[in-house]
């Protein structure tokens, strides 16, 4: 059995199985009392003995309390390839109950649950019939009709765990400043607040603060106070009058490709918690193509990739840049973790903006495809760029300097023009399922691939 102690987990003997004890329960049912009950304390105390070479916790699945959080951090596939059962989770750390503990698992676990794994040694039959009955379990709860159902009670642990990932995010890049990407990230904020969606916004440029000179909002904290620990994530949010809420970046000589390993940690484990408010966080990050800035943008579950037709070379060398670091990902996560199957496209969004009609827009987009299956995909034998087109956003120079001297969006400003109707058919648009990337990813959502993305050495 696995106690609790100010928080740590501790290993206490689990009971003997003796010839004349009474016959192990599984799930209600008795265990035959001959033959598998003499197995079962031969395996127990063979799994005692390797825990204290080992120096970890013993766990017997059996007798031991399993969380549905911890069970949700796993998916099916990977737990009955790997033979590990996920117990319980405590202060980001995860107890795996294992036969026979690896490091190489210990690294992909770390990987798919972005958690700290803790391996526990368990007797290998008593894994494997509470490895079956768990995933069985979650596999009729997921097929029964509602009326057959868990209570409400019964649910909430996994129902919890499923929405702190419950924000969709969407990362907004460009190779160089001047091509419109905050006024972009500005009113896709506010059009799918407008559609009902709870929004939040990041200025993640730490430089510049865009988006409050844009807005006219400037508060008293914003982000870098988050990241020199003066103040916590959640203190950062200011609910703005356009339907989103926001959160600021600051002036400064401080750069989002500056953070280090802790700040990242740190940033993700906050955002997680304050990501269950919303539908939509939308990252407007800070222009160039630094590891970290290119990190975020491919952690989101859409990256958008801002351009225009005087800047359309500038847009391919982001495109470029995006799929560079994309296939190292890809081969760092293969590497690392076991059994991963890659991810093959890299599937960017497209945005041209500043154009001077639709039709215009169409073509610039053409070109930009054409060129990188010329000079990407021709070369390549594993992956491939598919770039997706959002659309045009026809250069309206008058209204936007209106825009911006109220210190409003656009799209609330001059909802009519051609500009602010194009931007709220693309907030239709950018979360079409038909563009998923592919379903073979082993990640049990795309959160946890931000995570790992942001949070280990890749």
């Amino acid at each position: 059995m696995i106690e609790y102690t100010n928080h740590k987990l501790k290993a206490r003997p689990a009971e003997t199985v003796s010839d004349n004890s009474p016959a192990p329960q599984r799930g209600g049912e008795c265990l035959p009392h001959s033959g598998i009950a003499w197995k079962l304390a031969q395996e127990t105390e063979r799994a005692k003995v390797i825990a204290k070479r080992l120096k970890m916790p013993f766990a017997d699945p059996l007798t031991s309390r399993i969380e549905p959080a911890a069970v949700a951090l796993i998916n099916q596939e990977t737990a009955r390839r790997l033979q590990v059962l996920p117990v319980r989770i405590v202060d980001n750390t995860l107890l795996v109950a294992m036969a026979s503990p690896e490091k190489t698992v210990l690294k992909t676990l770390e990987v798919l649950t972005a958690c700290k794994i803790r391996l526990a040694v368990a007797p290998p039959t008593s894994l494997s019939v509470v490895l079956d009955k768990v995933y069985k379990k979650n596999e009729a709860c997921a097929a029964a009709p509602a009326k057959n159902r868990p209570s409400k009670t019964e649910t909430v642990a996994t129902r919890n765990e499923a929405q702190e990932a419950r924000a969709q995010t969407v990362s907004i890049i460009s190779n160089k400043g001047g091509v419109g990407k905050t006024h972009v990230a500005i009113n896709l904020a506010c059009a799918m607040a407008r559609r009902g969606s709870r929004v939040l916004l990041l200025d993640a440029d730490l430089g510049n603060a865009d988006i409050s000179n844009k807005l006219g909002i400037f508060p008293d904290r914003h982000l870098l106070d988050f990241l020199e620990k003066d103040r916590e994530l959640q203190d950062l949010i200011v609910a703005t009058s356009h339907g989103f809420d926001l959160i600021c970046g600051t002036y400064g000589e401080f750069k989002l490709a500056n953070l280090n390993h802790a700040q990242k940690t740190r940033f993700i484990n906050h955002f997680k918690k304050i990501s269950r408010r919303y539908d939509y966080a939308i990252f407007d990050l800070g222009a160039g193509i630094a590891r970290t800035v290119l990190d975020f943008a491919l952690g989101a579950d859409r990256t958008v990739i801002v351009a225009t037709p005087q800047d359309l070379i500038s847009g391919y060398a982001c495109a470029k840049a995006a799929f560079s670091r994309f296939k190292e990902l890809e081969e760092r996560l293969e590497e690392k973790v076991s059994g991963y199957r890659p991810r093959w496209t890299f599937a960017p969004i497209v945005i041209m903006n500043q154009v001077g009609s639709m039709e215009q827009g169409f073509k610039l987009f053409e070109n930009l495809v054409k060129t990188t299956n010329e000079n990407i995909n021709s070369r390549e034998d594993r992956f491939r760029i598919e770039l997706q087109y959002l659309g045009g956003i026809e250069y309206d120079k008058e209204s936007l300097r209106a825009a911006e001297s109220k210190k409003r969006p656009l799209l609330l400003q001059l909802p009519y023009i051609k500009a602010s109707q194009c931007i709220d058919h693309m907030a239709a648009q950018i979360f079409r399922p038909d563009k998923d990337f592919d379903a073979r990813v082993k990640f049990g959502h795309s959160f946890k691939r931000f995570m790992a993305i942001l949070s280990k050495n890749l």
